[in-house]
């Protein structure tokens, strides 16, 4: 059990310093107890409801000690082991009335889940369905996912996912092939292709300009004349062309959307 109170005020500051608190309802007391069957210690992690990344709160408590938190209501916290392997995920609602602390009893804690995340590069709005491969149901999972957004969920092995425009129609399935506890990505919408054809009579290079450096990379050392190269990309990302004797050269800026593709006409 802490003995002081003050990494109990640094959590609460913490937590009024994020976003969160623009919709956290009530300050309350969390009083963690441990009453796991084995003789097993956890530690609890606050979980950060905007990027997922969780933060302890505790120290290592033993099977029959406790740990009081400062939290809001709405806040999510976790359970691990020493392994992470195994946790338990909480929910703090409202208290009851009359209630100053909210005990949250740990009698038990499961293997953790893998972590799919699902982003939309589809040139419209996109939801997500779970596939019940016993009843072949496909269940809503999670809001709308708007072009450029992503979701994410906790899942497991081998379970599978369908992605559909709004009009019903797939756009994607996916089978998840996760690590427990690893976030595995998955994307709807193809990049943008950019074609580079080199209509010159002699041969050309292409090279990828990083925005953030201005270093340059090459992307095919040579392009003969009357050949073409592709290229994955995305909206945005600069090239430039050399000729064979890298005195002159030309910039090119792909504009293409997702799942499209950009020809680029090289004579220098």
């Amino acid at each position: 059990m802490l003995s002081s109170l003050a990494p109990r005020r640094l959590f609460a500051i913490l937590l009024c310093a994020l976003p969160l608190c623009l919709f956290a309802e009530t300050k309350v007391s969390v009083r963690f107890t441990n009453a796991l069957r084995d003789d097993v210690a956890i530690s609890m992690y606050w979980r950060n409801p905007v990027d997922r990344n969780e933060k302890p709160v505790t120290h290592r408590f033993p099977r029959g000690a406790h740990e009081v938190v400062e939290a809001y209501t709405g806040h999510v916290f976790v359970a691990y082991d020493d392994t992470h392997e195994d946790f338990k995920e909480f929910y703090i609602d409202e208290p009851r009335a009359g209630e100053s602390v909210i005990d949250v009893v740990i009698t038990e804690l499961i293997k953790k889940t893998a972590i799919a995340r699902f982003t939309n590069h589809s040139p419209g709005s996109m939801e997500l369905f779970w596939k019940n491969e016993r009843t072949g149901e496909n269940i809503k999972v999670g809001p709308v996912i708007e072009k450029g957004q992503f979701f994410e969920l906790d899942t497991h092995n081998g379970h599978r996912f369908v992605a559909k425009n709004l009009n019903g129609q797939v756009l994607k399935e996916f089978t998840i092939n996760s690590v427990p506890g690893v976030r595995e990505e998955h994307t709807v919408g193809e990049k943008p292709v950019a074609i580079f054809r080199n209509v010159m009579t002699k041969p050309m290079s292409i090279f990828y300009v990083d925005k953030d450096s201005n270093q340059e990379f090459a992307v095919q050392e040579t392009v003969q004349p009357g050949a073409s190269h592709q290229v994955f990309a995305q909206p945005g990302h600069k090239f430039v062309v050399y000729d064979q004797t890298k005195r002159r050269s030309k910039e090119f800026t792909v504009t293409a959307d997702y799942e499209k593709k950009e020809t680029f006409t090289v004579e220098l």
